[in-house]
């Protein structure tokens, strides 16, 4: 493959990885606020700390030892995508209903899923690059911008964007965002050298 070809399609996972954070990370507390769980936002974002704690490492043996990354970050955004539409489908279903426990558990087996793919990603870019006679350390910084990009333009879309009149920031379509984009990159990973 050659290096511009390799970096392209680099570029379009780390897209991807950031965007799927970028859809709900900074607009959540919005959400969760409206849906009337405001004291209970600090559970949601210390969730992600909590499962960064171990999750990683957990993945991390499974991808080194028993499946290749490619796979490991394919299955872990395949469950972190379903696990976050169904927190989705969740706020959809309930309305103004919701409910902390369904609410937090579906979200809190996505971000278990999802934390891992960071640093699996990098690993998938690392090897690709070094398959192919590129300096990771030289090569990979200015691919990486790009998934800060991504994570800006998510970020932006859902702040921006309004379904049905109300914007995507202050209901529960951030999460259905977030869950496409972690189930399209668990297609992509697939096709990952």
């Amino acid at each position: 493959m050659k290096n511009t070809q390799l970096k392209v399609r680099l570029v379009l996972m780390l897209i991807l990885q950031y965007a799927a954070w970028g859809a709900y990370l900074t607009s959540l507390g919005r959400y969760l606020g409206n849906a009337g769980l405001g004291p209970q936002i600090k559970w949601f974002f210390a969730m992600q700390g909590i499962v960064s704690i171990f999750m990683p490492t957990l993945m991390g043996i499974v991808a080194d030892r028993y499946i290749p990354a490619q796979k490991t970050l394919s299955l872990c955004h395949g469950l972190a995508g379903l696990f976050m539409l169904g927190a989705g489908l969740y706020g959809l279903t309930a309305g103004t209903g919701v409910q902390f426990a369904p609410l937090f558990t579906l979200y809190s087996i996505s971000v278990a899923f999802y934390m891992p793919t960071i640093a699996i990603s990098n690993s998938v870019a690392y090897n690709a690059m070094g398959k192919n006679g590129m300096d990771p350390v030289k090569e990979f910084p200015p691919l990486r911008v790009f998934g800060t990009v991504g994570f800006i333009a998510s970020m932006l879309a859902t702040n921006f964007i309004k379904i049905g009149g109300v914007a995507m920031q202050d209901n529960y379509t951030q999460l259905f965002s977030s869950g496409i984009l972690s189930l399209i990159l668990c297609a992509y990973a697939l096709t990952m050298p």
